[in-house]
């Protein structure tokens, strides 16, 4: 073992590992294994095709106390809400292009915003990856740099990759990075619900595709980082704009 070893990293522990639509369930019990290896133990699972199955203790071997303690989910929202930041692990781009990290850019800011909070790292489904609605949910898209004539890794390789990238940035340099401070995923979501409220309430949309809008709206707040506070006063902005009487129109 390595002499500065800090196994019991506290930043480490607020890193939660998502699967999403996870066909085999041979694939989570190897994921999971993968995590214990490299320090990381909590695992959420969303949509899983088959969960409990004998065949994901099978190949957790001594990692079955994840399996255990996993947390099943219908929906990415409910295990990212007082998330601080969200990582997708995918090749596809979108639309609106997230910000974009390789692994080893990964891991020290993985560490740094888990100072700040839970961070989430979501892996998509064996057969088609992440679909758009739960990469809608990722502040950032990390892409595995594979060959080009076999880019599709197996999902449990994919989490070992990412999980060694974690470790390594512990062992090499700690936590000393800079902590995001931006409020959890719920208060900001709930905010942006309310912005596009308000611009809907305003025909802001009449000419416009309203879910791309939102989306390229999306992408460019969540760069800002809003803390609590600062989404308190926006909140605030948006009620006075829909309180205040309408602009006398000109002689």
């Amino acid at each position: 073992m390595l002499a500065n070893d800090r196994s019991s990293s506290p930043m480490l522990t607020k890193v939660r590992v998502v699967l999403c639509d996870t066909q085999e369930p041979g694939n989570i019990g190897a994921a999971a294994r993968a995590m214990k290896t490299m320090g990381l133990g909590r695992l959420h699972l969303v949509r899983p095709r088959q969960f409990p199955h004998g065949e994901a203790w099978r190949l957790a071997v001594s990692a079955g106390d994840l399996l255990d303690a996993a947390r099943v989910h219908q929906h990415l929202a409910d295990v990212t809400a007082d998330c601080h930041t969200v990582f997708g692990i995918s090749a596809r781009q979108r639309r609106v292009p997230l910000p974009l990290l390789s692994p080893r850019q990964l891991g020290p800011q993985v560490l740094a915003c888990a100072a700040a909070g839970p961070v989430a790292l979501v892996f998509g489904g064996e057969e088609a990856g992440l679909d758009n609605s739960d990469m809608a949910r990722c502040d950032t898209l990390v892409s595995i740099p594979s060959h080009p004539d076999c880019r599709s890794l197996n999902l449990a390789a994919a989490v070992q990759l990412i999980c060694y990238e974690l470790r390594l940035a512990q062992l090499e340099s700690g936590t000393s990075g800079l902590a995001r401070t931006g409020a959890p995923r719920q208060a900001f979501e709930g905010w942006l619900a309310a912005l596009d409220a308000a611009l809907a309430d305003s025909g802001y949309y009449q000419n416009k595709n309203r879910e791309l809008a939102l989306e390229a709206l999306r992408r460019s707040l969540q760069r800002a980082a809003f803390d609590r506070a600062e989404l308190q006063m926006l909140h605030g902005v948006l009620r006075a704009l829909r309180a205040a009487p309408p602009a006398a129109g000109k002689n």
